[in-house]
């Protein structure tokens, strides 16, 4: 495995999520948001789906005037079979890289993004997601914090350029939702209760805001982003490779 010893200055500057304003069609394995993205790069591009699955975003992306590949290391839908860590592509093949909920599975998280940074061209974007709090999954090895992921990205010749907590899929929400030896019962529980973290996270409810005169006042964007990355399902992030 590779060693990595990265900066430590720290996530990047918080900042607004990038817009969802893609209006085209989703399918349950997309993203709006980095179908946003994807959507404000003029076309053509040559874009990689990193662990494409069933290849939902081959028509969506298509359908952006873009150049389409999908790489999974097994399964039908794949336009190329390869693995994660060792790409069967050459360096700098394309100009944008997007994933979905992969990088948990891979054995070798740093040579897995240092494999997408060897086949993006310098000023090319990666973007995408990776599981922290959900629960075990089909192999998943390697479940990633907010920290963990700008590490990566670093290590691998990235600028990380935001990251937020997946919209409305707290660890409350993964658990409810995904496989697992989780009752109903709880499962029902689990639901309310992350609607109720999200609804209590909106303002400064803590004891400790009464000392420092601050009860109630509604929290910031950045202040409930970072509160929510402590207890997200998913990381999302964005990246441009230097």
């Amino acid at each position: 495995m590779r060693r990595c010893v990265a900066s430590t200055s720290g996530r990047p500057a918080w900042s607004p999520p990038p817009d969802a304003a893609y209006a085209g069609p989703l399918s349950p394995r997309t993203n709006r948001r980095h179908l946003a993205i994807l959507a404000r790069r003029p076309p053509p591009l040559d874009v990689l789906d990193w662990g494409c699955g069933s290849a939902e975003y081959r028509p969506l992306v298509r359908a952006l005037g873009h150049h389409y590949v999908g790489v999974d290391i097994v399964g039908s839908d794949a336009d190329v079979r390869g693995d994660a860590h060792r790409l069967p592509f050459r360096g700098a093949s394309f100009d944008h890289v997007i994933t979905n909920a992969v990088l948990e599975h891979v054995t070798d998280p740093l040579g897995a993004v240092a494999e997408v940074s060897r086949v993006l061209r310098p000023g090319g974007v990666f973007s995408g997601s990776v599981a922290f709090l959900e629960p075990h999954h089909m192999d998943s090895h390697f479940h990633v914090s907010a920290d963990g992921v700008v590490h990566l990205l670093r290590c691998a010749g990235f600028t990380a350029d935001a990251i937020w907590p997946q919209e409305r899929w707290l660890v409350f929400d993964s658990l409810a939702a995904m496989p697992g030896p989780v009752t109903g019962v709880t499962r029902a529980g689990l639901r309310l209760l992350a609607r109720l973290e999200r609804l209590l996270r909106t303002r400064h409810l803590h004891p400790r805001a009464l000392t420092a005169g601050t009860w109630l006042r509604r929290r910031t964007p950045a202040e409930r982003a970072d509160e929510l990355l402590a207890i997200a399902g998913q990381i999302d992030f964005v990246a441009t490779r230097r």
